[in-house]
């Protein structure tokens, strides 16, 4: 393809290593992976960004997202212009929520090491990065990052990161937890906010949203499976608990162990 629609242009001063120019793509592929998955394009296994061209000198990376994972689209214009654009902006988003010390909502363990990887050829070797999308007959900048810049993205990031990954050890097992609403569609896996919400009383009164680990998303259907009336179960699951300044932000659900009626009150 002679004009890639995401093109990640770089000016560094001294050569880059291998294994960072690596990483930084493999984080902008798993973005594309979150976002495609959270626009309803594909499934997370499906959502493929392609290296279409690489040019010397300065380096210019051409990538476009795989045909297959657009759905039905067919038409090129159709198939690239709004989904790079939108996924460009989202990106550049996560990326300025590092500039200066975030707060920790909306942003997961994985966004700060992806963050930290992108920015990572330039913050180790200087120069300038920029994130281009292809607007015909012109690229057009939607990111633009200095050394500087990255220097102090990568820092927040990464003690970002740290301060999640202590938060992310509280895990409670085995825990009674009651739907107060539940979405029907697939289970919210990342973002800032699910449809999906539950009470853990064992953890706090309050019902708080509900998303679930990457690899455990199929439990919302599993959970879901044979029962007329979801809210008058209790569902019994392991969960990650997240807070943000001692306070109970959300749960994170990694098992499933079953679930039965809720009793009537003259039972108990």
């Amino acid at each position: 393809m002679d004009h890639p629609p995401f093109q990640l242009h770089l000016e560094p001063e001294t050569p880059i290593e291998l294994g960072v120019m690596l990483r930084c793509l493999g984080a902008i592929g798993h973005q594309f992976e979150v976002f495609a998955t959270a626009e309803g394009l594909t499934s997370a296994k499906d959502a493929k960004l392609l290296v279409s061209s690489v040019k010397p000198g300065s380096i210019d990376i051409g990538l476009l997202p795989d045909l297959s994972t657009l759905g039905t689209l067919v038409a090129p214009v159709m198939v690239y212009s709004a989904p790079v654009l939108k996924f460009a902006t989202a990106l550049k988003g996560l990326i300025d929520k590092f500039k200066k010390k975030p707060e920790p909502v909306g942003i997961t363990i994985k966004d700060c090491s992806d963050v930290a990887n992108i920015v990572a050829p330039s913050a180790q070797s200087g120069g300038t990065q920029t994130i281009h999308i292809y607007n015909a007959p012109v690229y057009q900048p939607v990111v633009h990052v200095t050394q500087e810049d990255a220097k102090i993205i990568q820092a927040n990031a990464l003690e970002m990161k740290a301060l999640l990954e202590a938060e992310a050890l509280e895990v409670v097992q085995r825990t009674p937890m009651i739907l107060y609403g539940m979405d029907a569609d697939a289970a919210r896996t990342a973002g800032a906010r699910s449809p999906d919400k539950a009470i853990i009383e064992e953890i706090d009164p309050k019902h708080r949203p509900v998303f679930f680990e990457d690899e455990f998303a199929g439990l919302k259907s599993e959970m879901l499976a044979g029962h007329d009336n979801p809210y008058k179960r209790i569902y019994f699951v392991d969960v990650k608990v997240s807070r943000v300044a001692g306070r109970v932000v959300s749960y994170r659900i990694i098992g499933f162990h079953g679930s039965e009626e809720i009793p009537d009150e003259e039972d108990d």
